[in-house]
């Protein structure tokens, strides 16, 4: 309940979080940190190395030259494993957006 008071426009907090984000679909966020924690509590137990990959899909595209990004990584040694995964969200990726009720096409 307190989520849904914070004012909109406010300036980000020791999380950089803004308080639109977390008003914007509250179950949905609480769902995905659990799922999250649950999958760092399991790393911790099975004493494996965890690697998350976080990306701004709205600042991430048309922004970045992902030739040039993909060189950065391979010349700062991002091991080749990493490297795939990252690269693989962003080449073939295809998004839909719901619009006034409607499916977009693909793009």
């Amino acid at each position: 309940m307190a989520v849904r008071q914070i004012e909109n426009g406010k300036t980000v907090g020791p999380d950089n979080i803004p308080a639109e984000a977390l008003k914007s679909d509250i179950r949905s966020c609480t769902d995905q940190i659990a799922t999250l924690r649950i999958i760092v509590e399991q790393s911790i137990e099975w004493n494996s190395s965890l690697y998350i990959n976080f990306i701004d899909y709205e600042k991430a595209f048309d922004s970045v030259d992902r030739r040039t990004l993909w060189k950065l990584l391979q010349h700062y040694g991002v091991h080749e494993k990493i490297f795939d995964i990252i690269r693989n969200s962003y080449d073939g990726l295809q998004c839909k957006v719901v619009h006034g009720g409607q499916l977009t096409d693909a793009f």
